[in-house]
């Protein structure tokens, strides 16, 4: 699958409160030689958005201020294109699940392998450029 839409990196956004979570996520995406944006609650990933639209966002649901339910709707609300993959230590909560009904693909639970969130975030973005 292509690391890239032309000549362009793909733009990946990473929304968690926990910086050792965005700094591992973004080792991870940056070996596949992909632009990420880290952002550690929804209002900066919001603010960044129309200057920065991504191609996938990799989106906790248990976020300070803005839930992630709140920010996959408004991701939703803005550019329906953008796919979504939950990422969460706590899988049943109710938050998880509103992240999945307000739109991500699916709702992945940490410790997450590097190759399952790649092959996740490739499909997601194949799907949404098809």
């Amino acid at each position: 699958m292509a690391r890239s839409v032309g000549t362009t990196p793909l733009t990946i956004a990473i929304v968690d409160d926990d910086e050792a979570i965005l700094d591992a996520v973004q080792l991870v995406l940056e070996e596949q030689y992909w632009d990420i944006r880290t952002y550690t609650t929804g209002e900066e990933f919001l603010a960044d958005l129309d200057n920065r639209e991504p191609k996938c966002v990799v989106l906790d649901p248990h976020l300070p201020g803005l839930s992630g339910a709140e920010v996959a709707r408004s991701v939703a609300e803005a550019n329906a294109h953008i796919p979504i993959i939950g990422l969460t230590a706590q899988p049943t909560s109710p938050l998880a699940s509103e992240v999945v009904d307000a739109g991500a693909r699916v709702m992945l639970t940490k410790p997450v392998t590097s190759e399952e969130l790649v092959d996740y975030i490739r499909a997601a973005v194949s799907r949404s450029l098809s």
